[in-house]
């Protein structure tokens, strides 16, 4: 790794997400404008909330993740009803990323907002936020995603490792893994030899791209490439799969 890196590695991360209240209990890093970041040998374990992000990037450049290991997603036991009622009521809480690739505009850091600094890292421009930003931002680009696992969870939760008890999540889905629905522009992407397993879905629908382990918005040819990645029990639409013709999405729940 080039030495002009920061680079945060070694660490699990334990939450609560699947018996709290939404947004509580969970592990959540917004990036703002920042570069040449690489986050390695990480884990995370029923850390990810519904409608929520483990890492939102907003106008950032040069991030690498490898080796992640993101296993459990949101409440603990979804039916297929509480599933397609969600996704009548609230899609995003379903199809919210693990990793957002966003750009930079007020609002973009979903329920903290914009403006709020207490939960910026990384803005490497210390300049403060201002109220509107410009819609106009470049989105993120330069991401790498590699050789991480995205899946279910069964085990022992955050709050169990506080009070050293055994209070137990079962959780039978992971987040979709990375990809964007907001924002301008089009990132510069690589996925490869990953693996994802379990994505939450609804019955409700197969050709919602937003729904698929990767998908980006508003996509351009050759900027966004996945390769030797491995799709486990996922759930979609063939005609929907990898790049389309004046399609609003470009999205993979296989190969």
């Amino acid at each position: 790794m080039p030495s002009n890196y920061e680079t945060i590695k070694n660490a699990s991360f334990y939450g609560s997400a699947s018996n709290t209240e939404e947004g509580k209990g969970r592990f959540g890093l917004n990036a703002l404008k920042a570069h040449n970041v690489h986050f390695e040998h990480l884990s995370f374990y029923d850390a990810q909330s519904m409608g929520y992000h483990l890492f939102d990037l907003a106008a950032v450049d040069n991030f690498i993740f490898n080796d992640l290991e993101v296993r459990g997603f949101g409440k603990a036991g979804l039916s297929s009803l509480d599933r397609d009622r969600l996704y009548k009521s609230n899609p995003h809480a379903l199809y919210s990323e693990a990793i957002q690739v966003d750009s930079a505009y007020e609002g973009c850091l979903g329920t903290y907002g914009f403006s709020d600094s207490i939960n910026i890292i990384f803005n490497k421009e210390k300049k403060g936020l201002p109220k509107n930003a410009d819609s106009k931002a470049k989105i993120s680009t330069n991401i790498t995603l590699k050789n991480s696992y995205f899946g279910p969870y069964t085990g022992v939760i955050g709050q169990g490792k506080i009070d050293d008890e055994r209070y137990m999540a079962r959780q039978y889905f992971s987040a979709t893994a990375i990809g964007s629905h907001s924002g301008t522009g089009t990132p510069k992407v690589t996925i490869m030899d990953n693996t994802f397993e379990n994505t939450i879905y609804s019955e409700l629908t197969t050709t919602d791209s937003r729904l698929y382990p990767i998908h980006f918005r508003n996509p351009k040819l050759d900027f966004i490439y996945q390769g030797k990645n491995n799709f486990i029990n996922q759930h979609g639409n063939s005609k929907k799969n990898g790049y389309l013709l004046n399609s609003r999405y470009v999205a993979w729940y296989k190969n």
